[in-house]
């Protein structure tokens, strides 16, 4: 049985960025904490976000809940998958010294880990003292599978301690990575480029909630140009709590056209983003959609399965299908299922490292004929692949646009 995750869907998603090799994820706002103890030590395991390739990692950044000497340690896992409980230690890094929020903290040596290898953080000292990981809740138990034990699992070879808690609902806030900057976040949709009778721009907003700045860069890559080191990109700083908005980003970083745009940080901090791409028509207004930033560890991997709503009408409407890999590429599946549950099509569609691919829907399927009100199944399948897909529909009579959220089954 796979397990099914969120899948994003976007509207014209580009070739981006290769994401770096990460251990973990970070959270968004100043986040709470989340124990079995007052007391300690006690070890939080993030059992969701393991290593998203086999490599090196030398920085890691962890949120913690206040100023404390000798506050933590980072612990790397690996599950055996025979046992939730079955745990070998790959590397132990610190004591670390922690401030409130945000620790950004070299791991000396590097850590060699391998795909799929898991992030602890060891709190020494009792919670009153010292203080713990911070967490962030996420709006369904779906999403988030961490561990809270009581021991610390770098000096116990990885044994659970007597007392352990498995959790979903919410991430730890630990990513270990290999480089400065993190791809973060992902505007799947974006450009400045005319349109049959009106320009097509897009407004960006960028919040930091925490009170640590965030520093890094916008990348813009443009629709079939595979991602580079020369892609036009604009620096900005989050002050802490501040605000900034581009009303036309595309044009702010210096060029034009269609394409995707990314978010990177230095040490993988997580402002909230968010976007709007729209058709400018002067005096007759504007017509658009909002897109939020998606994070890499959102794409569609062996573990899961999404499906595609194909529309009861394509004669007024069209429906485009997208697919954009991660540095893995994806060999992909694609089951096209009628109305009635009857299996229309079947086919398998490869695709290379970090690529982009849109197609009509006919095309994408292979199906003689496009069964309407029907719907496609995805599966991606080989372990390590990953990709987003998405679909877009868009009026034949006023070229307005939409795009739908994939749902997994």
């Amino acid at each position: 049985m796979r397990t099914t995750f969120a899948v994003v869907a976007v509207l014209f998603a580009v070739s981006l960025a290769a994401q770096p090799l990460t251990v973990g994820t970070q959270i968004v706002a100043a986040g709470g904490t989340s124990t079995i103890t007052t007391g300690g030590p006690v070890t939080y395991v993030n059992l969701s976000n393991g290593a998203t390739a086999a490599g090196t990692v030398n920085k890691a950044n962890v949120g913690w809940s206040a100023a404390c000497s000798n506050a933590f340690r980072i612990v790397f896992l690996r599950n055996n998958f025979g046992s939730l409980a079955g745990f070998t230690v790959v590397a132990t890094r610190g004591p670390f010294n922690a401030t409130a929020e945000r620790n950004i903290v070299t791991l000396s040596p590097p850590v060699n880990v391998a795909v799929g290898d898991l992030i602890g953080v060891v709190q020494l000292q009792p919670l009153g003292a010292c203080g713990t990981v911070l967490t962030q809740p996420f709006a369904s138990n779906s999403t988030g599978f961490n561990m809270i034990t009581n021991n610390d699992m770098s000096v116990s070879g990885g044994t659970i301690g007597s007392s352990t808690v498995y959790s979903s609902g919410f991430a730890i806030s630990a990513v270990a990575y290999n480089s400065d900057p993190v791809l973060v976040r992902i505007i799947p949709a974006a450009g400045a480029l005319p349109g049959a009778t009106s320009f097509f721009r897009t407004a960006l907003q960028m919040v930091n909630p925490t009170s640590t700045p965030i520093t890094g860069k916008l990348i813009f890559h443009k629709q079939l140009q595979s991602a580079s080191a020369s892609d036009p990109s604009l620096a900005f700083t989050l002050g802490a709590g501040q605000a900034v908005a581009y009303p036309d980003v595309i044009t702010s970083i210096g060029t034009s056209g269609l394409g995707s745009l990314d978010v990177v940080t230095n040490g993988g901090s997580l402002p909230i983003v968010t976007a709007r791409v729209f058709s400018d028509g002067g005096s007759a207004g504007t017509s658009g959609f909002s897109e939020e930033g998606v994070s890499p560890n959102d794409a569609i991997d062996y573990f899961s399965r999404a499906v595609l709503v194909i529309p009861p009408d394509l004669t007024n409407f069209r429906m485009n299908i997208g697919v954009r890999t991660l540095d893995a590429g994806a060999s992909i599946g694609v089951t096209t299922i009628d109305a009635s549950g009857h299996v229309r099509a079947t086919r398998t569609v490869t695709y290379g490292p970090n690529i982009f691919d849109q197609q009509p829907v006919a095309t994408f399927t292979g199906a003689a004929s496009v069964p309407l009100g029907g719907w496609i199944l995805i599966d991606i399948n080989n372990v390590g692949d990953r990709a987003f897909v998405y679909s877009s529909v868009i009026d034949n009579k006023t070229s307005d646009s939409t795009f739908r959220m994939a749902d997994f089954k």
